[in-house]
């Protein structure tokens, strides 16, 4: 079966820092190859699972070292008083990720922006652990000598259920793969996804001993007055997504230019990374601790403007210049604060009006997400397993229905053509 839907998502900022191989072979169709794969690919997700977190551990060691001289301090790079310095180190990782770019493999490039993200460079751990798990499925393919669209299956595979190993996520992961990354639907292709996403959900379920990834207090049903509200704040967070999309393409672009002269242009991506870093710290790295305090509202408004503006900006160049993908933590936190940031000038606007801070802070992210990738039905899910709240589903719903309406509607200048 075909997926209809492939060459309207496929246009949208990638989730992934990484495309599937691309292959015109045929894929199998054979229920005994099918099971051959789904054995591979959970053994896959079960080594990816591992090797997330180790990521996220080297990720959080590189920026304690840098930042602060410890090898495990608690803060991360927002709470730094190391000085104008801070700003080559973001430069300095960008640098190694430069070097290793020139080898095509996947496992090498993930270390690298392991390295890039632990200096400071505004993505989450997962877009490493997505290159890694992706580049593992197709080397393990490639050794026991599968065709080039068996491999591509492996790398969806493996690059799925990295989402299910760090977010807790594993229907996600699935959709994710059939929403945007297979262009044709057989047993030989989602089945090896489903179990290797099966395999990452439980050992994310058995590290995290059930917990959500986002936890906070039980979300309030909602009124029709507030339903408006967050109507209006996912429209405006949609536009902005779109906005940053097409920044995302333009930026790509430039640099696309400048690297046909030498790929060391890339570092003028990270510079703004380190200047911006310097005049707020907390733009830098994977954010962790800026989802809890968006979701609790224990933030300021110059926070939420540095996490919904400058981060963005920081994030835009470094991820548009380099074609890392746009992760999914950086659209959680730059979303939830842009969410946050809107609702707060309409509470300021319309007193009368009960929010939920909780529920404007997802409705933020789930525009964002949607609106960015055009993952439309894994967002929906991602919300409702990233919380484990139903009260979530609805406000999600609504806010992903928005923002990727938007995404997807096309200029009357670009019909007309």
């Amino acid at each position: 079966m075909r997926n209809r839907l492939y060459n309207i998502n496929k246009n949208g900022w990638p989730l992934t820092p990484a495309l599937p191989p691309e292959t015109e072979e045929a894929v199998p169709t054979g229920i005994s190859r099918a099971l051959y794969l789904s054995v591979v690919a959970m053994l896959i997700a079960a080594i990816g699972a591992a090797t997330a977190w180790l990521i996220a551990y080297l990720v959080h060691t590189f920026s304690s070292l840098l930042y602060y001289g410890e090898l495990n301090a608690a803060d991360g790079p927002g709470n730094t008083e190391l000085g104008p310095p801070m700003i080559f180190i973001p430069v300095a990782g960008a640098a190694l990720l430069i070097l290793l770019k020139r080898y095509t493999s996947p496992l090498l490039r993930a270390i690298g922006l392991s390295v890039a993200i632990g200096a400071g460079n505004p993505l989450g751990s997962e877009s490493a652990g997505m290159l890694f798990n992706g580049g593992l499925g197709n080397l393990s393919g490639k050794l026991l000598r599968f065709n080039n669209a068996e491999c591509s299956i492996l790398f969806i595979a493996g690059m799925c259920s990295a989402l299910g190993s760090f977010f807790g996520a594993p229907i996600a992961a699935v959709i994710l793969g059939l929403e945007i990354m297979l262009t044709t639907y057989t047993v030989a292709n989602v089945l090896p996804l489903i179990t290797a996403a099966a395999t990452a959900g439980l050992a994310s379920y058995l590290f995290r001993e059930g917990r959500p990834f986002l936890e906070f207090t039980d979300l309030p049903a909602m009124n029709t007055n507030a339903i408006i509200v967050y109507a209006a704040i996912a429209l405006i967070v949609g536009a902005w997504a779109r906005l940053g999309s097409w920044l995302y393409l333009l930026t790509g672009k430039w640099f696309g230019k400048l690297t046909m002269r030498s790929n060391w242009y890339l570092l003028l991506a990270a510079l703004p990374v380190g200047i911006i870093g310097y005049i707020s710290p907390r733009i830098l790295g994977t954010g962790n601790g800026d989802l809890r305090d968006l979701l609790l509202a224990h933030v300021t408004l110059s926070i939420l403007f540095s996490l919904a503006l400058l981060k963005w900006i920081a994030w835009l160049f470094f991820s548009g210049a380099n074609k890392t993908g746009s992760g999914i933590l950086p659209l959680l936190i730059t979303g939830g604060a842009a969410g946050l940031l809107i609702g707060v000038i309409i509470q300021l606007l319309f007193p009368a009006v009960v929010m939920n801070t909780g529920i404007i802070v997802l409705v933020g992210m789930s525009a964002m997400v949607a609106g960015t990738s055009r993952a439309l039905f894994t967002t929906i899910v991602l919300m409702l397993e990233l919380t484990h709240q139903t009260n979530a589903v609805l406000p999600a719903i609504i806010a992903c229905i928005i923002a990727y309406s938007i995404a997807v509607i096309k200029r009357r200048t670009a019909q007309s053509i």
